[in-house]
């Protein structure tokens, strides 16, 4: 009977554990300027977050769109992680990876440099060959307005540089304004494609709680 009682307790407090982490956890989302919730209709393309998103139906298309724009039909799933950063703004937790300084002049997103090698396949200072493949075409209009805007495609090794430089003309979709900045991964502050930690500890926490309502 005592047994009892102490794991009522403690499924009490990890109840209550969780339902606060979820409540508090994050702040409203940039584009929807609400809090991060289920989406309806689900998303399409940046589907990995269909349980949990920053963004709506609306944004999704328009993302999809703009992939459109740069890859060709047969290499939209060539590169997931192309795919995935471009849907950084469905990510609930976004507004966590982005600083904005300056009277909103300066805008920044910081980008963990274990995903920025593995996105860009080596040195993040000199060309990759990555997507050299498929090529880019040149129908968005950071890509039209550049000096690349008389060209129908290019060769992404010999059009960008390196990292930085190619992030100055492909543009995360509705983060157009932000440049991209690499951090090292001294805290969970820069994106690094993985869904926030506090899922991971929610759901041990949950199974844990489980366990506990199983053995009563």
């Amino acid at each position: 009977m005592k047994m009892e009682k102490i794991i009522k307790k403690i499924q009490i407090y990890l109840l209550f554990l969780i339902i606060t982490i979820i409540k508090t956890d994050g702040d409203d989302c940039t584009l929807t300027r609400k809090p991060r919730a289920d989406p309806f209709p689900s998303l399409l393309k940046c589907y990995k977050y269909n349980n949990d998103a920053c963004c709506l139906s609306v944004h999704d298309e328009y993302i999809d769109t703009v992939i459109n724009q740069i890859l060709s039909v047969p290499c939209i799933r060539k590169y997931p992680l192309f795919e995935i950063l471009m849907c950084f703004g469905c990510h609930p937790n976004e507004k966590k990876y982005i600083n904005i300084t300056d009277n909103g002049k300066t805008k920044n997103i910081r980008i963990c440099r274990s995903f920025a090698n593995e996105f860009w396949g080596g040195d993040l200072d000199s060309p990759t060959t990555i997507f050299d493949q498929c090529g880019f075409k040149v129908e968005t209009k950071e890509l039209n307005k550049s000096k690349f805007g008389n060209l129908t495609y290019l060769i992404p090794s010999e059009a960008f540089k390196n990292f930085y430089d190619f992030f100055k003309y492909i543009k995360i979709p509705y983060y157009e304004e932000y440049n991209i900045t690499i951090q090292n991964e001294t805290n969970d502050y820069c994106y690094n494609n993985n869904l926030n930690l506090d899922y991971k500890f929610c759901n041990s926490i949950y199974f844990l709680f489980l366990l506990l309502f199983l053995l009563k």
